[in-house]
């Protein structure tokens, strides 16, 4: 960061301490940079801002000093794009067993990378799932986005076509670049590194051809992508509930819980092998032990 941007790095933190409720109770100069002490009505944090664009947190470990760091994380780490207009896309559900695979896209620019870095916009992993919720409809309010969800039967279908999950990967985030790309220009775009970047490039259509694709391990500390990743997150979160009333069970989230072989037997037995279709991913190896008689 530059030194001419210390105040922007400054209002910016102040405006995190504000939307998390906690206050500042007491700031400085220091050599090269500015301090202010956070307190969250508990603890208080000395946070050194520095012309450089680095930061200092201290103070003893505590969920307000844990917090403060996540935030410094998620607004530094992407210091090669800050400010740059950029769609991020990341997806949610792939390695869930049951419920829909999500991408989403979102674009951001120089004034809505702030917004969302005020908000607190991180991986969504790092997030509860009421919080992921609840942090949708902000990014839906900030920034110009696209979803898109494929359910489980619409996934079964398409992966047996394809028989590449990376390629029906590459064809829903090219989907929802390409849709976002129908309401913004923008000649840049992110994604998490999820195999051969030919499959993306490839189903890319007309539009999304005129665009610089990145893809990068760890994408997520983009905030463009991070903004993504809730998006997506919320929708498989809101999908799932529903394929859970609909099929009179709760779907557990994930491939390992040990109740998904119980629950998808069930399912099974009370409709068949196309019930299961109808809230699975079938081309997991799950499949094969749910089948078992």
């Amino acid at each position: 960061m530059a030194e001419k941007d210390l105040q922007t790095w400054i209002d910016t933190f102040r405006a995190f301490v504000r939307s998390k409720g906690w206050s500042v109770v007491a700031e400085k100069e220091i050599a090269f940079g500015y301090q202010l002490v956070v307190t969250d009505g508990i603890n208080k944090i000395p946070v050194d801002l520095f012309k450089s664009g680095k930061t200092l947190i201290q103070g003893k470990p505590s969920v307000l000093q844990a917090e403060l760091r996540s935030w410094y994380q998620v607004s530094a780490t992407a210091t090669a794009t800050t400010g740059m207009a950029r769609i991020g896309s990341d997806e949610s559900g792939k390695g869930d067993y049951f419920g829909p695979l999500v991408i989403g896209a979102v674009y951001v620019d120089g004034l809505t990378e702030a917004q969302l870095i005020t908000l607190g916009v991180r991986d969504s992993k790092l997030l509860s799932d009421h919080r992921v919720l609840t942090m949708a409809g902000a990014v839906k309010g900030t920034c110009p986005h696209f979803v898109v969800s494929i359910g489980p039967k619409t996934y079964n279908e398409m992966y047996e076509r394809m028989q590449n999950l990376n390629q029906l990967l590459a064809w829903g985030h090219a989907r929802s670049l390409e849709k976002v790309l129908e309401k913004v220009s923008c000649d840049l775009a992110i994604a998490d590194q999820f195999g051969d970047e030919s499959y993306l490039l490839n189903a890319l259509g007309e539009k999304g051809r005129l665009i610089k694709l990145e893809q990068r391990p760890h994408a997520e500390s983009d905030v463009a992508v991070a903004a993504a990743s809730i998006l997506a997150r919320a929708e498989f979160v809101r999908r799932i509930e529903q394929l859970s009333h609909r099929a009179g069970k709760t779907l557990p989230k994930g491939a390992f819980d040990p109740s998904i072989i119980t629950i998808g037997r069930e399912i099974v037995a009370k409709g068949g092998q196309s019930a299961l279709e109808e809230v699975a991913k079938m081309h997991f190896k799950t499949t094969q032990t749910v089948l078992q008689s």
